[in-house]
């Protein structure tokens, strides 16, 4: 019978490890997560391993040769709770197989955070920073619409979304 069991890589080696997994005729399921970061003050879209150092394995109990797993490039080894492997729960796979987008095959992350309209928010940059506001709207991918009070009047200013944070 077969089941899943997770298996720790070396230090930024999982993909390495997944290639030669696969071409020994493993069947190997590392999730990856694409997201937007902040690299050097501008938002870039990221794709990197959901849990970073481990892949998961689906492997017969009985049938399977695990030999080989050991020495395989980039692999430390498999999850183990004292002297044997443990199963990783169906449920758990089947939970991060229903996350992935169908078409890209990616758990998306698209937004760092998300903020409810007219959320108090604090500026932490700029010229209002300091200030608190009203979170109103996006108006793309990185910049939104803050609702501020300015010498006792209402405005509504267009800012950077990595300048605000939940108050």
């Amino acid at each position: 019978m077969k089941h899943w069991y997770a298996l720790q890589c070396k230090a930024k080696e999982d993909a390495r490890a997944e290639e030669h997994l696969n071409n020994q005729g493993y069947h190997v399921f590392r999730p990856m997560l694409r997201q937007r970061r902040r690299r050097g003050g501008r938002m870039v879209t990221v794709t990197e391993s959901l849990f970073p150092r481990y892949l998961f394995l689906e492997l017969d109990d009985v049938d399977e040769n695990w030999a080989p797993i050991r020495s395989t490039r980039g692999v430390l080894g498999l999850v183990r709770f004292g002297a044997h492997p443990v199963p990783v729960p169906p449920t758990v796979i089947q939970a991060l197989h229903e996350q992935l987008d169908p078409e890209s095959g990616y758990v998306e992350l698209t937004r760092t955070t998300d903020y409810a309209r007219r959320e108090r928010v604090r500026i932490t940059e700029g010229p209002f920073a300091g200030h608190e506001g009203l979170f109103l709207a996006r108006t793309g991918e990185e910049r939104v619409v803050i609702l501020l009070e300015v010498m006792q009047q209402s405005q509504h200013i267009t800012m950077p979304e990595h300048a605000i944070t939940r108050s």
